[in-house]
């Protein structure tokens, strides 16, 4: 199937059309550096249960003015493109700046100047080139005035056909289900709720700085598998950037939903203590998310509240030979599927082009992710990791696809090397102290495994909920022992260069929702703590 690139859409080129004008104001004093970020996000949710069918469409857009004048970084956000409203959002935010430069004792000066395409396409600060996907859209010879736009693959177009096609396979999946579950010996009364819930988020973006004119156009499609029988649940939600491609779900895993759920229905409690549990790449992920992603990200570092900022400038060891994590925007074959992990995009909310970072090198702390403001109080390199939940809300030093590097095991002998212990295929969430260290890990529900093979028993936390596994992180990163392939049921090399990335989200500050993929390969823990 030939693939194709989302394009601009009329709305986003009127918007780069009205914008660049008020460019030129932003930058009037040669200490300040201006921008300009506009985003445009469509989204419809399709969601079908026993009961209704219900379509939800929602469209907001908004734009952000910034003056950096080697101090502070001021911004003034507005929905209101009307030019006499743009007009006086500029004039505001200016007299702002100005009234602030009369301000004395504001601290050292950090100057910025936008890098040129030159040093764009030169830089290699993070040890290695663009990706392919962001190079071959750029044109040659690119200049500050040239119009870049980068537009996400995709295979399946998800916008054509309209509504029609996602009820449908909405209601298609909700009646397969049901038929399924004489095959795991399950009534269909057995399932208290049922829902198959369907997303699809047009998200466009433009950057405006005086070096650049950039713009992007993203298709996020998502489906969510949420199945309960009484009090247990069971999920899978699959998605990424791309087109229908990214929805492909195989009958097995189905299967796997409703036998887990009926596995529940007979599951015992867990003995609290320590144990040997192999993590499937999902709760992988997870763990990498919160061990060493949100203590590296530079804003948190820059205030003071990462310990892992000070672990990395001694130099302390804080995990093992297999404890190596990154972080990257820009994957755009996920595994060894066709479309982009869910975490991923060409430049970030303050135009900065994405790479992968390696955040933990075999348990050796690397630089912190940054954006603009957190990269120039730390002194350290810039990464493409400004996001935010939308036009309205600040921004922040955020993680996009966090994951493990993989090992060299099959799936099969990772699960024989795991012998007497349990396997995790479930995330329920996840927490960490930055500054103390703490890690937790939700589990949904465990599997037994015995002499390297899986029982078919399944157990739910002491106390009857889901499962927590709590460690200081350092502790938790030497313990583990082994990690699989990206394509683990294959004795072959790998081909794919980034482990599996599931879809996510995270919270920062008990609010500011970003989407998050994690990730990465199956990976054995021995001795951690489960509760």
């Amino acid at each position: 199937m030939n693939a194709q690139r989302a394009p601009q859409s009329p709305e986003l080129q009127e918007a780069r059309h009205l914008l660049a004008p008020w460019l030129a104001p932003l930058n009037a004093n040669p200490t300040w550096y201006g921008s300009i970020y506009y985003e445009r996000k469509r989204k419809k949710i399709y969601d079908v249960d026993f009961k209704r069918t219900q379509v939800a469409d929602s469209i907001q857009s908004g734009v952000v003015l910034r003056i950096y004048d080697g101090f502070t970084l001021f911004e003034q956000a507005t929905d209101d493109l009307n030019p006499d409203a743009l007009e006086r959002s500029v004039k505001s935010l200016v007299a702002r700046v100005k009234t602030a430069s009369t301000i004395q004792d504001r601290g050292a000066l950090r100057a910025y100047h936008a890098p040129t395409w030159s040093n764009r396409l030169s830089a290699n600060a993070l040890g290695a080139a663009l990706d392919p996907e962001i190079l071959s859209q750029i044109p040659a010879n690119p200049t500050a005035s040239t119009p870049v736009h980068f537009g996400i693959r995709f295979e399946e177009n998800p916008l054509e056909g309209g509504d029609a096609p996602w009820i449908d396979r909405g209601k298609h999946y909700l009646n397969y289900i049901k038929q399924l579950t004489g095959e795991v010996s399950m009534k269909i009364d057995d399932l208290s709720y049922l829902r198959v819930g369907q997303s699809l988020s047009c998200e466009e973006s433009l950057f405006l700085d005086p070096e650049s004119n950039l713009s992007q156009s993203l298709y996020r499609p998502s489906m969510l598998f949420l199945l309960m029988s009484g009090a247990d649940r069971t999920y899978q939600r699959v998605g990424g950037l791309g087109g229908i491609e990214a929805l492909k779900v195989q009958d097995c895993d189905i299967l796997t939903l409703l036998r887990d759920l009926r596995a529940l229905q007979k599951a015992q409690r867990l003995e609290a203590g320590r144990h040997r549990v192999l993590f499937s790449p999902g709760l992988t992920g997870v763990l990498a998310h919160e061990a060493f992603g949100h203590s590296q990200e530079g804003d948190t570092c820059a205030r003071g509240r990462s310990k892992a900022w000070d672990l990395s400038r001694t130099g302390e060891i804080v995990g093992n030979e297999h404890a190596t994590i990154l972080n990257s925007p820009a994957i755009y074959q996920n595994g060894a599927n066709s479309f982009a992990a869910w975490g991923s995009y060409f430049f970030d909310e303050e135009g900065w082009l994405a790479q992968t970072q390696v955040l933990l090198d075999q348990g050796r702390l690397k630089d912190p992710m940054t954006n603009l403001t957190s990269a120039l109080r730390l002194g350290t390199v810039r990464t493409a990791n400004g996001k935010r939940e939308n036009w309205s809300h600040g921004v922040y030093t955020r993680q996009t696809n966090t994951y493990f590097s993989p090992g060299n095991l099959t799936y099969d002998q990772i699960l024989q090397k795991t012998d007497d212990g349990y396997f995790a295929s479930h995330a329920a969430g996840g927490m960490e102290d930055p500054k103390g260290m703490g890690i937790q890990v939700g589990i949904l529900f465990l599997h037994e495994v015995k002499g390297g093979k899986l029982t078919g028993r399944v157990f739910r936390g002491p106390a009857g909920g889901d499962i927590q596994m709590t460690g200081y992180t350092p502790d938790v990163l030497q313990k583990i022992v082994a990690k699989t392939k990206i394509e683990d049921h294959s004795q072959a090399p790998d081909r794919a260069r980034h482990p599996f990335i599931e879809v996510g989200g995270c919270g920062k500050y008990h609010k500011e929702i970003v989407q998050a993929g994690c990730g990465g390969p199956y990976t054995l823990l021995d001795q951690v703590v489960l509760g």
